[in-house]
């Protein structure tokens, strides 16, 4: 809260022009999703273990920004579309072993959670995740190979230029410092 107020005390008091503004709001919103996503992912690492890439690395959930919040345009009454991708199949190493598809899920389920239940402090954000591969009847994570087929098979030419605006807001390995500043 303390930051929205910030952001609109500028705006309202014209200490800053409207491009500022639009990305003050949207970074504040990433910072919201990346801690959002370390806390979810934490959690479950505790129970159900890393999950690790063919080379033994660890892999995380990507998530990518759609809209307005992709464009770095995000508006004060702006809701938030995510996508939720994985590297990889596989099995997490761990205590209770689960395959990732599923563990990235539960990841995806708690950081959708936490920015989009209203509380008796309010709501962090309204999350849309409609904008995923074949929409509110498709899984709520998939794979970077199952996006990649989805795109070039199934999607439609709207969901391809939709995808023009996406920006990965967490997860991008080693182009998170490239997306940081985007």
């Amino acid at each position: 809260r303390r930051q929205l107020v910030r952001v609109a005390w500028r705006d309202l008091a014209s200490l800053t022009d409207v491009e500022a503004v639009l990305r003050e709001l949207t970074l504040l919103a990433d910072v919201c999703i990346a801690a959002a996503s370390e806390y979810a992912t934490r959690s479950l690492r505790e129970r159900y273990g890393v999950p690790r890439g063919q080379d033994g690395s660890e892999l995380g959930l990507m998530v990518l920004g759609m809209g307005k919040l992709g464009g770095g345009e995000l508006n004060f009454s702006s809701d938030i579309d995510l996508v939720f991708l994985f590297p990889s199949h596989g099995e997490t190493v761990g205590p209770r072993p689960m395959e990732h598809e599923e563990y990235f899920a539960r990841v995806g389920r708690r950081v959708a959670q936490m920015l989009g239940s209203v509380t008796a402090e309010g709501f962090v954000y309204r999350v849309d995740l409609r904008l995923r591969p074949f929409g509110e009847s498709g899984p709520q994570v998939v794979s970077f190979d199952a996006f990649e087929d989805y795109l070039q098979t199934q999607g439609r030419d709207w969901e391809r230029y939709a995808y023009v605006k996406a920006r990965p807001v967490h997860g991008a390995g080693p182009f998170d410092e490239l997306y940081r500043n985007v």
